[in-house]
Parts: C-alpha cells; sequence; structure tokens
C-alpha cells in the first residue's frame, strides 16, 4: 500500500533518468519545488538546455547510460531517482540500483512498478489537492481532478471557510503558544454555531473579533 504525503524539497536532490518530454516535466515540477535537479541523458530537450544555461538545473551527458558506475555515483547523491526513459533495460537497471541503495524513485514509464507516484495536483485557497488511479488512466486522473476542482469552485461557504480558517489559525498562532491550547481552541470553534455562520459568510474581521473574545474568557 502506498501512503500518500505531501513532502518538502525544498534543498533535496533529485536525479531524473532521461531528458527528453517526461523527464524536462519531472525536472520543472521539482525545479519549481525549489529541488536540486541534476538530469542524466544521451540528449536533452531545448527547455533543459535552458534551464541549465540560467545555472537551474545539472545536466550529465552520460556516455552510456548503462554505466553502473555513473548510475551508481549519481545515485548516491540523490534523495528521489525519477526514471523518464523510453530504454526498458536501462529502466530496470536504476530502479534494481535505486532498491539496492534504498532511494526512492519513481518509474514514469512504469506504474506497477514505482515506489513514488507524482499525481495530478491542484488548489484552491490553501486546499491542495492530489489525485492519481495508480497507472489505471492518466486520462481519468485528470478528469477526477477537474471536477474535484470545479466542485470546490462552486462552493461559496467552502471556499469563504477556507480564508477564515486561515486568518483565525494565522492569529492564533500569534497569540496562543500551547499547541494543546490551539488544538483545543480549533475543535471548539468547529463545533460553534456563531463562528461557523460568520465562516460560512466569509466575515473574517468579525470572525477574528470572535475568536480573540473567545480567547480573552479562557485566560
Amino acid at each position: 500500500m502506498r501512503v500518500p504525503l505531501f513532502i518538502e524539497f525544498g534543498g533535496r536532490n533529485v536525479l531524473i533518468i532521461g531528458g527528453g518530454g517526461v523527464g524536462t516535466r519531472r525536472a520543472i515540477k521539482f525545479l519549481l519545488a525549489g529541488a536540486n535537479v541534476r538530469v542524466i541523458s544521451l540528449e536533452f530537450s531545448n527547455e533543459l538546455m535552458r534551464y541549465a544555461e540560467q545555472g537551474k538545473v545539472e545536466l550529465v551527458r552520460g556516455g552510456n547510460a548503462h554505466d553502473e558506475e555513473l548510475l551508481r555515483r549519481n545515485l548516491e547523491w540523490a534523495d528521489l531517482v525519477i526514471i523518464a526513459t523510453n530504454d526498458q533495460a536501462i529502466n530496470e537497471k536504476v530502479r534494481k540500483l535505486a532498491k539496492d541503495m534504498r532511494k526512492f524513485f519513481n518509474d514514469a514509464t512504469n506504474a506497477e512498478e514505482t515506489e513514488v507516484v507524482v499525481p495530478f495536483e491542484s488548489e484552491i485557497n490553501g486546499i491542495r489537492v492530489a489525485v492519481t488511479t495508480e497507472g489505471l488512466s492518466g486520462i481519468v486522473a485528470r478528469r477526477t481532478l477537474e471536477k474535484i476542482m470545479n466542485t470546490l469552485r462552486e462552493d461559496e461557504e467552502l471556499m469563504n471557510m477556507a480564508r477564515v480558517w486561515y486568518a483565525v489559525k494565522s492569529k492564533l498562532k500569534e497569540v496562543v503558544s500551547d499547541v494543546r491550547t490551539r488544538l483545543d481552541l480549533y475543535m471548539e470553534l468547529d463545533n460553534d454555531e456563531k463562528f461557523n455562520e460568520l465562516a460560512k459568510k466569509g466575515f473574517i474581521d468579525e470572525a477574528l473579533n470572535y475568536v480573540m473574545n473567545k480567547v480573552s474568557s479562557h485566560n
């Protein structure tokens, strides 16, 4: 069973095997997440070449991608390995080495063999949604994500609540240092009819004043 996680990749090392279209999309995704990205390939897309010229990605032109020494040296550097070539022999070799070296890997070419799934994702008002069918169909996963996001956009009350809760949690973190006390307040507000009425209407200032009065009464 794969466990769904959101992982901070800022400053982490991501090694991509393959410099074509899939490798390029993965490289950009992790660059935007703040990762250090290195790509091994015999050839690279024009987009990767531009990123390399800007110093944003490191390109390693492998004379022979089957070179185990080259692969081991670069896998040792990596926190995550991404496999994105059309050569199944290379893909299999990288999977085996990654497993032997206990490196997590995403095989963009084989949903059954991959350890890490890179899902379709989107965000609205701080709500992040990630969808995968784990190889069943990328088209279905993408359409499912679109349907979920359209449902969220149409739910005005939920979107108002997201904005209010963001403001309230930010304020409570400033004024209430004890984590357990904050969690108790969150649970209390979740069941507070007056607060929920304000939140559903998107009344941020009124909700903040109401919460601060509760904090004062608790003190």
